[in-house]
């Protein structure tokens, strides 16, 4: 039997490029087609793709343009703003979808998300959370189910990602969506990991945006800091900090508090070394003693690949348009981990007001 080959599409170089470049060489894919609006950006990689010996390549400067060409699905990488409106052009062309996060931009794009992905079921639309194929955070997930915490009632996570004063620059331009972006609704990274290790969903949320006296980015115009905290279906709180105008660095922090145990990421380490430090109850002496849990964010160095997890994402929504399988953070989870960060701004507008989050709009 012939190999079916899918011909991918990549639109959004400036992030999509370098994790579309985690399947070459691939016998099952091949990179048919890029896109981008920036002249520059599109001819840097038409040259590192050719270099990598990527052949017929189609260089578009626009989505409407590779859209219209022979790909057989889309890697959608463009800004923020723009990813459920590329989407449903990108369906309704007849492509499988794999979107960047945020799934969804407003609460009005949850439903339509929703409905285009539910008009195309012969297509596949999968979100690009690569976080959740972190290794410790599989590895909590399968410690979580085998009931080694009881039960979780409390978790944290913290997303720093801050520039050295020194290294500070303008945006490229002023309309760019980084510049007006508020720091909480990008919280899918962490926000995400955790429901999906606890398999629950948000129900409510309150939200707090400090206030400093002067910016940390002077360019930046949206709330560059935001702490909310979320109520959960089945009854947990869960606390996010989204830092990125705090003197942090960069680095993920998780934690999960149980009536059996808790586990937490190392706070003094990076993220890409950090491993896991727990106290459980049935293992004597852990009560006030934390052990180490040699489990880190992966077990590669791909610095690119965010350690090796973007090819596993790639790979996973490729899989699931060769197999005819359901994509394994599909358009509910999408829309289950972004929704949240939404509502959580508005909670902040409204000076922390407690909001609830409907399951279905």
């Amino acid at each position: 039997m012939e190999q079916k080959i899918i011909k991918l599409g990549v639109v959004g170089l400036k992030r999509g490029a370098y994790v579309a470049w985690t399947v070459l060489g691939d016998t099952n894919v091949v990179i048919r087609a890029i896109a981008d609006t920036d002249p520059a950006v599109l001819k840097h990689c038409k040259e590192d793709y050719e270099r990598q010996g990527v052949k017929d390549l189609l260089c578009f400067d626009s989505i409407e343009g590779l859209l219209a060409s022979d790909v057989d699905a889309v890697y959608i990488a463009t800004d923020k703003p723009l990813h459920t409106r590329h989407t449903v052009m990108a369906l309704e062309a007849g492509k499988h979808v794999l979107s960047e996060i945020p799934a969804i931009e407003t609460v009005e794009e949850a439903k339509i998300l929703r409905d285009a992905v539910k008009a195309h079921p012969e297509l596949k639309y999968m979100a690009a959370e690569n976080c959740f194929y972190w290794d410790f955070i599989e590895a909590w997930k399968k410690m979580y189910e085998d009931g080694k915490f009881g039960e979780v009632l409390y978790a944290e996570s913290e997303y720093l990602h801050a520039t050295e004063p020194d290294e500070i620059k303008p945006y490229e331009n002023e309309s760019h969506w980084r510049r007006y972006n508020q720091a909480i609704t990008y919280l899918t990274h962490n926000l995400g990991p955790l429901l999906y290790i606890l398999n629950d969903r948000c129900v409510s949320v309150s939200c707090m945006a400090p206030t400093p006296s002067a910016r940390y980015n002077p360019y930046s115009l949206g709330d560059e800091n935001g702490v909310a905290i979320f109520r959960t279906a089945k009854g947990a709180v869960i606390r996010i900090l989204i830092g990125f105008g705090l003197y942090v660095g960069y680095d993920h922090n998780f934690a999960l508090y149980g009536t059996k145990g808790v586990i937490m990421t190392d706070k003094t380490t990076p993220i890409e070394e950090a491993h896991s430090f727990a106290k459980m109850q049935e293992i004597p002496g852990t009560f006030n003693k934390f052990f180490e849990i040699p489990v880190k964010l992966s077990k590669t160095n791909d610095i690119y690949g965010h350690g090796g997890v973007d090819s596993r994402m790639m790979r996973d929504f490729i899989r699931c348009i060769l197999e005819d399988t359901d994509p394994p953070i599909d358009v509910e989870m999408g829309i289950r981990i972004s929704l949240p960060g939404i509502l959580a701004n508005e909670s902040a507008k409204r000076g922390g007001e407690l909001i609830e989050i409907p399951e279905t709009l």
